[in-house]
């Protein structure tokens, strides 16, 4: 006997009319536009469907209807930053009838064959989520119709629809705390100092510090990754005597400068002073208990979806704002939050207090 003799055939809705004496555009139209059928009748092929085990060929409906309600998210591969990020994003999009097709890049270098691998399946729209994709690369996109919204990349806006958040003003309220705990010589340790959050973190935190009369050098750690903070360790320490404060671009990278500095025997605040930015679950740990800007992640992924399902819905919100042009460009900036943990010392009063911290 071969093999697809053995294969149980599949039922298709031919059968699942003849069962339940409709025609077969009546059971196509139960499954894929309910509105059309009269209620007794569609929950009657309902019922016969699932005793008969019948599924709905996602591919044929896709190709009637235009619309997979498939996004492509593209971010890069590792990173718990980007793994909380995919974790509600999948949790969004399954809630608003969508699937999530992911798809991750190494590098740079990586992205344009990524893209062509995404953009040869039929997806309703992509959230991309990296600076890493450039305002060139954005423009051409929305230039081919392509449904794209951005994602914490503030260099986009003007450019697709874009959520991120307020980069500048965040790092700017941190610098302010690390002042008024009498801190003078303060280092900012960025991720990759050409994309725009990195240029805004730091521009937050020059801003603050020079009303105060405080310059701020800079170094570049080369990643947003616990790797590139671990390797810049000795790099803040080959720069001599040790700033009262490092303030990082991300947590990530903050992660692995403090356990670099500890390695050597560098004591968390007592030596030096350190913050991040991101608001990671592992901030929290008592391991760190960093003090951070943390991002509003649940009301910016929250945004993305509904940006990426409005333009891929339907009869949405961006039909009935009347106002197209402005949604396909839609910013929406949201304000991050100070959490205060046991990483930066007091050293207002002349003396040095190591902070408790709470569940910074």
């Amino acid at each position: 006997m071969t093999t697809s003799a053995m294969r149980p055939r599949r039922v298709t809705s031919t059968d699942v009319a003849r069962a339940a004496d409709v025609s077969q555009a009546t059971v196509t139209r139960v499954f894929a536009a309910p509105e059309l059928v009269a209620a007794e009748t569609a929950a009657r092929v309902r019922e016969t469907a699932a005793r008969l085990g019948y599924v709905p060929n996602a591919m044929a409906s896709t190709l009637k209807s235009r619309q997979s309600n498939i996004v492509g998210v593209l971010v890069p591969s590792g990173g718990s930053y980007y793994l909380q990020i995919l974790d509600s994003l999948s949790r969004r999009l399954t809630a608003a009838g969508k699937h999530l097709l992911l798809l991750t890049f190494v590098d740079e270098d990586d992205i344009d064959r990524t893209l062509e691998t995404v953009l040869g399946y039929e997806v309703d729209g992509l959230v991309l989520a990296s600076s890493a994709f450039g305002a060139t690369r954005l423009a051409q996109l929305r230039s081919q119709g392509r449904t794209v919204v951005a994602y914490n990349q503030p260099e986009a806006a003007g450019i697709v629809p874009t959520v991120a958040v307020d980069n500048a003003a965040g790092m700017a309220a941190l610098a302010g705390l690390v002042v008024d705990r009498g801190h003078r010589d303060i280092l900012f340790l960025g991720g990759i100092r050409r994309y725009r959050t990195d240029q805004l973190r730091f521009a937050g935190v020059v801003e603050t510090l020079a009303a105060h009369g405080i310059p701020c050098a800079y170094l570049e750690a080369g990643a947003f990754t616990y790797t590139a903070g671990r390797v810049a360790a000795n790099r803040v320490l080959d720069r001599g005597p040790l700033p009262d404060a490092i303030m990082v671009a991300s947590d990530e990278v903050a992660f692995g400068l403090i356990d670099g500095l500890r390695a050597n025997g560098v004591r968390i605040p007592e030596d030096v002073s350190i913050t991040g930015h991101d608001g990671l679950p592992q901030a929290a740990w008592s391991t760190y208990r960093l003090t951070t800007v943390e991002q509003p992640m649940d009301r910016m992924v929250a945004a993305a979806v509904d940006m990426v399902t409005a333009a891929t819905g339907g009869a949405t919100a961006l039909d009935r704002s009347g106002d197209k042009e402005r949604a396909e460009t839609e910013f929406r900036l949201l304000a991050g939050q100070v959490r205060v943990g046991a990483t930066v010392a007091d050293r207002s009063g002349g003396t040095i207090t190591v902070q408790k911290g709470g569940d910074a």
